[in-house]
């Protein structure tokens, strides 16, 4: 893995600290280089000292500000012109604004990518992920179809694009992590860079969990048969009805039903002989009652009553039971019947996850091994996937970002052949005008697109930071945004088309079919797999598909928390980054155990409310805050013309500075209003686990607060020294090269 071009390390007493040069004929683009400091300290530890060029220790500017003023020899002219700019680099060097490091040790060398595709393929994998798959299809066919693309894609254009063209416009630019680069916007929002460090974790810890799932999916699929294709396993219970056992399969009409329940009732008049039954005392009463109650069973139940469990229903009458049958019938009531699971929701609830052993959040049980084992690998993936930065990441996304898409042309080609896709399309893609009438249909498209794309997690300024500092990331920004989302209506199609098929076979509507979340993708896909010739290839591509859409996300997400304090400390953890990186995934792995009890199922959804789902959008909207209005939208468009040559259009500058975050102030308001319907209804929290969850929120959104408090009382001066010291981003520094200054911030 290479350096950037033009960046030196100091490897002995004679080095330097390159890292920028004039760039074109007319132009002076000065390249950015590679700034780290630890603390309040230099990498050499002495306070403020610099390595220059003459090898001497000290910044090559002092030899500038020497020779004005021992420079006798010099003409009147020259000395004044030297003095000149002694005194106004004397006056930046004894700022006390910061300590300052020009010199990079040849440890903390700042890489680049070796290609500019592993970046491109490394942001889109993270972009790209299980919300693709499972949420964007349900959100659209939920929100008018077709008509759904049109809100999409006003939010994309004036919320969720210019926030992910932001943040890859400063990682590039300052090139560091969500911490360090607060120091050169907004020294009192760092607390902006540890609340994401703490969300990071808190995703680690359910995130990798769910891919465990798809694991552990991927390895019971090599076998002659799916083991959620039919009934009759160990896991199964009473109430399992295979799917493809449709009950009008083998009872062809009512009338078929009606004639076998009458053989039956013949067959045990001697049982029934005393029994009684709305107004019937004798078997030809009882026999047209059990007719019309067959009749309205499979009118009301169709779907559900399946010939593997029918017989033996039938097979086992006695007088209760004929009771019970009549009952479920009566009058127009519900029907009360128990309910009826299909195998592949048995296998993903009992099997997988067990959660049957479980009463929720307040009983959970012990850790599942197989579970923990299958979690464990993709621990072990993500280690060696990470722990050495880029060079090894910039490998692997060849892999975990275009597997996916091969995956998913494959199932888009299979999945149109199927008997009901077009319909499951059609329905896809209907448009429902009246619907953009509602304005949850916005907030749906708002929230969809923010968590798609996926600023603020602060893994965009980590791979962004290891670009050349010229990259176009604004045709990067483009590009890869508009990739993820045509990667999410790509999958719509996928999901759709199975879909249809379902529905198709089971005689049902897509509404009774379609879930989403992860039932989508662990339930009813399967489900559809089982149904299809050569189930188990089609099974073990599509999970190989879920594996690589979250391990590229899971990278982006750790490397963003490691970045930064790779970064932030780079003598006590930049230099031991394997080791770092061990320690890490170990901890949250540790940490990650109850999410693999057989009530983890319920701490995952939690956790993934409680812990990234609303603390992530106010962190976002402070980030904006602080980028666009602290650090000014002008100060920011000068940093891009710097890379790029020209300041960004007036369009972006008006998103940044209004709409942008207005976008996220919504998507808050509206969460935190809602925040229950994003819990599910399938669990009912504990009340205690409610507050707990408050306080997993409050404990990375507090950070914001607490570090302005910390580095305000922190600061030397008045109140008004303080409050400038605070909030205003540092001071520009000189260079390594005698006489000329930086016109770029601090760090």
């Amino acid at each position: 893995m290479g350096n950037e071009p033009g960046t030196t390390s100091s490897t002995g007493s004679g080095g330097s600290s390159g890292g920028r040069h004039t760039a074109g004929g007319g132009g002076a683009k000065k390249e950015r280089d590679s700034w780290s400091t630890a603390g309040d300290r230099g990498v050499n530890g002495t306070t403020g000292e610099t390595t220059g060029t003459d090898g001497t220790g000290t910044d090559g500017t002092k030899d500038t500000k020497d020779a004005a003023t021992n420079g006798g020899s010099s003409s009147t002219d020259g000395k004044k012109s030297a003095m000149a700019t002694a005194t106004e680099t004397a006056q930046i060097l004894n700022s006390k604004e910061r300590s300052l490091v020009v010199a990079l040790t040849g440890e903390r060398r700042r890489e680049t990518w070796s290609q500019k595709a592993e970046f491109l393929l490394a942001v889109i994998g993270f972009a790209v992920d299980l919300g693709n798959v499972w949420r964007f299809p349900y959100i659209c066919y939920q929100n008018g179809g077709g008509a759904f693309l049109i809100p999409y894609c006003i939010m994309l254009l004036f919320g969720g694009l210019p926030l992910f063209y932001m943040e890859l416009a400063l990682g590039q630019f300052h090139r560091c992590g969500c911490l360090s680069i607060w120091k050169r916007i907004c020294p009192a929002l760092k607390g902006v860079g540890y609340a994401i460090c703490l969300i990071d974790i808190y995703m680690g810890m359910y995130y990798n969990t769910i891919i465990g799932w798809a694991v552990y999916y991927l390895f019971a699929s090599f076998s002659s048969e799916l083991p959620w294709t039919k009934c009759g396993n160990p896991w199964n219970t009473d109430a399992c009805s295979p799917v493809t056992g449709r009950l009008n399969e083998t009872l062809t009409s009512t009338t078929t039903v009606a004639a076998t329940v009458d053989t039956i009732i013949t067959s045990t008049t001697n049982g029934l002989a005393g029994v009684t039954l709305l107004g019937g005392a004798n078997g030809t009463t009882l026999a047209t009652t059990l007719s019309t109650a067959a009749h309205q069973l499979y009118h009301r139940e169709h779907q559900h009553l399946l010939t593997s469990t029918l017989p033996t229903m039938l097979s086992n009458l006695s007088s209760t039971t004929v009771a019970t049958v009549v009952e479920m019938a009566g009058a127009g009531g519900p029907v009360k019947h128990p309910a009826l699971a299909s195998p592949a929701r048995e296998f993903f609830e009992r099997q997988v996850l067990e959660q049957y052993k479980s009463n929720g959040l307040d009983f959970m049980g012990p850790v599942k091994p197989s579970l923990a084992l299958c979690v464990f690998g993709v621990f072990v993936l993500v280690y060696f996937s990470l722990w050495k930065g880029v060079r090894s990441a910039g490998k692997v996304v060849w892999v975990t970002a275009l597997a996916p898409y091969v995956v998913l042309l494959i199932l888009l080609a299979r999945g149109v052949t199927l008997p009901g896709a077009a319909e499951g399309i059609r329905y896809y893609l209907t448009p429902q005008w009246d619907k953009l009438n509602n304005s949850r249909v916005w907030i749906d498209a708002a929230s969809q697109i923010f968590f798609s794309l996926g600023p603020g997690f602060g893994t965009l300024l980590a791979l962004s930071s290891y670009n050349k500092f010229n990259n176009n990331c604004y045709r990067d920004a483009l590009l890869t945004s508009s990739i993820n989302c045509l990667t999410s209506f790509l999958a719509g199609f996928v999901i759709f088309s199975v879909l249809g098929y379902m529905a198709n076979v089971q005689n049902k509507s897509i509404e009774e079919v379609g879930l989403e979340g992860p039932g989508l993708v662990f339930i009813v896909y399967p489900e559809a797999i089982a149904m299809m010739k050569g189930s188990v290839f089609w099974s073990i591509i599509f999970f190989l598909m879920l594996i690589t859409l979250g391990l590229d996300s899971t990278f982006g997400g750790l490397e963003a928390m490691i970045t930064a304090l790779c970064d932030e400390y780079p003598r006590t953890i930049g230099r031991r980054r394997e080791l770092f990186v061990l320690i890490l995934l170990g901890l949250i792995y540790i940490c990650a155990l109850p999410t693999m009890t057989y009530g983890g199922v319920y701490l995952v959804n939690f956790l993934n409310v409680y812990g990234p789902g609303l603390a992530i959008l106010f962190v976002v909207f402070i980030e904006a805050a602080g980028v666009f209005w602290f650090y000014g939208v002008e100060n920011f468009s000068s940093d891009i013309e710097q890379m790029l040559g020209k300041k960004p259009s007036l369009f972006w500058r008006i998103c940044w500075k209004y709409i942008s975050p207005t976008f996220l102030f919504c998507i808050l308001v509206f969460s935190l209003l809602g925040y229950e319907d994003m819990l599910g209804e399938e669990y009912e929290y504990p009340e205690w686990s409610v507050a707990a969850g408050w306080v997993l929120t409050l404990s990375s959104v507090l950070c914001i607060p607490t570090y302005v408090i910390y580095k305000f009382l922190k600061s030397p001066g008045d109140l008004r020294d303080r409050l400038r010291r605070t909030f205003k981003p540092e001071p520009l520094i000189p260079t390594a090269i005698p006489g000329q200054l930086y016109t770029g911030t601090a760090v």
